[in-house]
């Protein structure tokens, strides 16, 4: 008897255990107009700052079907930050979201997301982004570039943007 409720427990740990995988899935490209980079006259600068043209779409999706079904209504948070590969620090790139995002076919209720709704720098360390609440589709991000001067040259900067969802207990 020791060995079969031993046994039931370790099976009940190890599905709780299971449950508490999340995950984010990206889709689309960010690209920005560089018609946005137009100087009309000698000594002008270029603008203030350039908003991307196109979103990317963050899905926060379970893992497993015990959360789907059990445990639903699941909050969690969003932080974001940026691992540079060629940037120059005059650089300062923000993003927002731009939407709510959708529910999947099988969820029931409504989009319950918050925060995010204005442009925040990104910065190389992690720092809060939005929550929500439930599994959430396509949810769209939009970048900002703000510091670029014709002071800089010519040259192309590269920074990876690094978002991950926590349980938000």
């Amino acid at each position: 008897m020791k060995r079969i409720l031993t046994l039931l427990s370790l099976l009940l740990f190890t599905f709780s255990a299971l449950c508490q995988s999340m995950k984010v899935e990206i889709t689309g490209d960010v690209s920005f107009n560089n018609s946005q980079y137009t100087i009309g006259e000698a000594g002008e600068d270029f603008s203030p700052s350039i908003e991307s043209e196109s979103s990317i779409y963050l899905s926060v999706d379970y893992t497993n079907y015990w959360d789907k079904v059990f445990n639903p209504n699941r909050k969690w948070k969003i932080h974001v930050h940026k691992a540079d590969i060629k940037w120059n620090q005059n650089l300062v790139i923000e993003a927002k979201r731009s939407g709510n995002g959708s529910r999947p076919w099988y969820g029931t209720g409504m989009v319950k997301i918050g925060d995010g709704i204005n442009f925040q720098p990104i910065t190389n360390a992690p720092t809060y982004f939005f929550n929500g609440r439930n599994e959430i589709l396509n949810i769209p991000i939009v970048f900002k570039i703000r510091g670029a001067s014709v002071i800089m040259g010519a040259q192309e900067f590269e920074t990876n943007i690094i978002l991950t969802v926590y349980d938000d207990w």
